[in-house]
């Protein structure tokens, strides 16, 4: 075996192994035994998740588009669900140039640009935060990474000042779910 090339190996993985953690630091990760999202167990439960979504029609069934923000997009859409017996809320986002809600109206495929969903998980998952699961999709249900290369499925962000746990923590009732409703303009459609 040629010992030059395994060095060199070694070191090149080092140094990406560095780089990578440094990165996940700077979100909150301080080692990869604390890895909160992007396993095989959590990529493996989302993809499920979106099929089983697709089958229950939370990725096509329409639904109130609104006047959204950073990090949903310019409109968006709440869909809510049962999936095995959890709740499942679901949140298509949309932006790009010459959004509106009459565009998005129009065409929403044109426009979509990210599905992001909360599921509820099995006791003890998560207890810190109420056992969710949280997901970001592209519009065709593979999973948007970060740019380190982790998948955004699991505990997505947990322990860092941004992301999907910190922002949602600041909802009310304690449940990290945002109230939408007519009165915000943003109700949430039910799919039975």
């Amino acid at each position: 075996m040629n010992f030059k090339l395994i060095t060199a190996a070694v070191a090149t993985s080092a140094l990406l192994f560095t780089g990578l953690y440094a990165e996940d630091k700077k979100m909150g990760m301080e080692t990869m035994s604390e890895m909160y999202f992007g396993g095989n167990a959590d990529v493996s439960y989302a993809k499920t998740l979106w099929d089983k979504m697709e089958a229950k029609g939370l990725n096509t069934t329409p639904a109130n588009l609104y006047i959204g923000g950073p990090p949903h997009g310019k409109v968006r859409e709440v869909l809510e669900a049962m999936i095995d017996g959890k709740r499942v809320i679901v949140k298509r986002n949309y932006g790009g140039e010459g959004v509106s809600l009459e565009a998005v109206a129009n065409d929403r495929k044109k426009f979509l640009k990210a599905v992001t969903i909360m599921a509820k998980r099995e006791k003890g998952y998560d207890a810190e935060n109420n056992d969710w699961f949280w997901a970001k999709y592209k519009a065709d249900g593979t999973l948007l990474k970060t740019p380190t290369g982790l998948e955004l499925a699991g505990r997505v962000m947990k322990g860092a000042p941004k992301g999907c746990i910190a922002c949602h923590t600041s909802a009310s009732g304690g449940d990290l779910v945002f109230k939408h409703n007519k009165e915000a303009n943003a109700e949430v459609v039910y799919v039975k």
